[in-house]
């Protein structure tokens, strides 16, 4: 009977996660701890703690890095009170050429499942595609500028998305667009007639305003919680400041999980 119950006790203690419970894998994109993963589920940076030198695997598509940084976490930026600031001490590249997404190295899994695939960015029928959404957009009479494209099965079902980006200022003075200009990071769902386009981030004028420019480019795409479903990085890059968003695509929909941004 006593072994019985404390059979039954261990069981309790287990599915309770007071036994055992997952480890909590920080994700860093950019300079800022974006936010996290335990057991697939995504968590605030709130919610994620962080020793005084964490572990960083780095993530990114152009190579198969096993690179290991160790995170500075006392930095503390004026303008960024509200984030979270992760520096990478022990660095033998410029920061320029840093891959720019980190996951800790607790991460077990295959971050990339999937290869992407880089597409050319002058194909005629990607460029017919994104000059029709700009045009949904109001802008009809500036160039067509695509930056990065790639094709990519996001969730496994065996059909590939693409993920595009662009931008285009006329004039690119600071902080004084033009009618006309333009920013945007697209992902396309389906094929032919059935093709969706659908905007992740983006900035599109019809009139001279004041404000700063953003160009979007793409960080990475790969798995960050193991479910085997592969996320977007997109990072937008403004005249003081960037922005670092992550997004998940699921149910023909791409939702939102994380946007670190500060400065001017």
């Amino acid at each position: 009977m006593t072994r019985i119950i404390f059979f039954i006790s261990i069981v309790l203690l287990a599915g309770s996660g007071l036994w055992a419970r997952e480890p909590i894998i920080p994700i860093v994109q950019g300079s800022y701890l974006v936010g996290g993963t335990q057991g697939g589920k995504w968590l605030k940076p709130a919610r994620v703690p962080l020793g005084a030198s964490p572990k960083f695997r780095s993530v990114r598509n152009d190579a198969d890095d096993k690179t290991i940084f160790i995170g500075r976490t006392d930095e503390q930026w004026d303008a960024c009170s509200g984030n979270r600031i992760v520096l990478f001490a022990d660095r033998d590249e410029p920061v320029d050429e840093l891959p720019g997404l980190f996951i800790g190295e607790m991460a077990n899994w295959n971050l990339i499942p999937r290869q992407p695939v880089r597409l050319e960015n002058g194909d005629p029928a990607m460029t017919n595609a994104v000059a029709t959404f700009l045009r949904a957009k109001g802008i009809r009479n500036s160039p067509t500028r695509i930056t990065e494209a790639l094709s990519i099965d996001l969730d496994g079902d065996g059909k590939a998305e693409q993920v595009i980006t662009g931008y285009y200022y006329g004039r690119w003075e600071e902080f004084a667009l033009s009618a006309g200009d333009y920013s945007f990071a697209l992902l396309r769902v389906g094929s032919g007639r059935a093709t969706k386009n659908i905007l992740l981030d983006g900035q599109f004028l019809d009139e001279r305003v004041l404000a700063d420019y953003a160009e979007h480019s793409i960080v990475a795409v790969a798995d960050m919680n193991g479910d085997g479903r592969m996320e977007i990085a997109i990072k937008s890059t403004h005249s003081e400041s960037d922005r670092q968003m992550l997004f998940e695509f699921q149910k023909g929909k791409a939702v939102m999980l994380f946007d670190e941004s500060c400065g001017g």
